[in-house]
């Protein structure tokens, strides 16, 4: 496989001054979102110029489908409220409303765009619109505690991310996270401010990740990340730097200093793990390790 680098974190938002106008006066906006796709769900990109859909980190809709193709398909504006789609010769074809595409198309607004097993729909939407489109997208894409992706986004982001890995001989570092002290404050000082040091702190391990690295809240107090490309040794410093990070972050809230820390344990694919659930297992396994050897600590 030529491209085995995985795509962004994020959904990617492309924001653009608009030609076209709409019914009250107000700009109209052509916009792309997943309604069907694995972890790209409720991703969004507004168009701007020729827009690419494809699995290249550099497209305007980068979408983490092994389906697509690296560069699939391109939406051209040709004039107020005029865009036209064409496929790139990607392998599996480009369809739309189930009728595959054959030179270029013009879009209409509600069309949706089938490549591999996602969906994209292709909207002119005016300023309310799209304020609301982007509100579904981030409660279907983020914790609302931390701001993390979700665990079902994640989770979707793992499993490609081995994938990428088996096909390109790759590493990917997982990382189980388990704050530690979260019951004291809860018991001390009340249940907002053991949410506020849980939405801080993921806040920070976000911070912490190597480039194309994932986070989530996989519940209550714990967190989980995965590192694609990053070997164990590599994966401990990066586990090490959130450890860290987490101790010295100095939380305080209504004047409340509040001082939780985090263990860490460390797994990688392929060695510890050759698939989603016993990679998850391992790492499971090393934060007991770190939990029993007193907290605070990292442990593989």
């Amino acid at each position: 496989m030529s491209d085995p680098q995985p795509p962004r974190k994020h959904a990617q938002t492309i924001r653009v001054t608009p030609t076209a106008s709409g019914g009250d006066g107000g700009p109209l906006r052509a916009w792309l979102t997943v309604i069907r796709g694995g972890q790209d769900l409720g991703v969004q990109a507004q168009i701007e110029g020729a827009a690419s859909i494809g699995r290249d980190p550099e497209s305007a809709l980068c979408l983490q489908d092994l389906g697509v193709s690296w560069e699939h398909a391109r939406i051209t504006p040709q004039g107020a409220d005029v865009y036209v789609l064409e496929d790139l010769g990607s392998t599996n074809g480009t369809r739309v409303g189930g009728t595959p595409l054959s030179g270029g198309r013009t879009l209409e607004d509600g069309d949706k765009i089938m490549l591999g097993e996602s969906v994209v729909r292709f909207s002119l939407s005016d300023a309310m619109d799209v304020d609301f489109l982007q509100e579904i997208g981030q409660l279907v894409g983020t914790d609302p505690l931390t701001g993390l992706e979700s665990k079902r986004r994640f989770d979707d982001a793992f499993d490609y991310a081995l994938k990428v890995g088996a096909q390109g001989d790759e590493p990917v570092a997982m990382l189980m996270m388990d704050m530690d002290g979260v019951k004291q404050i809860n018991d001390t000082h009340g249940h907002k401010f053991g949410a506020y040091v849980i939405g801080e702190t993921g806040k920070l391990i976000q911070t912490c990740l190597t480039k194309g690295g994932h986070a989530c809240r996989f519940g209550g107090d714990e967190f989980s990340a995965f590192l694609p490309g990053v070997s164990k040794d590599e994966a401990c410093k990066v586990a090490e730097t959130i450890r860290s990070t987490v101790e010295n972050a100095g939380f305080e809230k209504d004047g409340i200093a509040l001082k939780p820390t985090i263990s860490v344990g460390v797994g990688c694919y392929p060695a510890d793990g050759d698939d989603p659930m016993a990679l998850l297992e391992h790492a499971d396994a090393a934060l007991y390790r770190a939990k029993g050897d007193g907290k605070n600590c990292v442990r593989t």
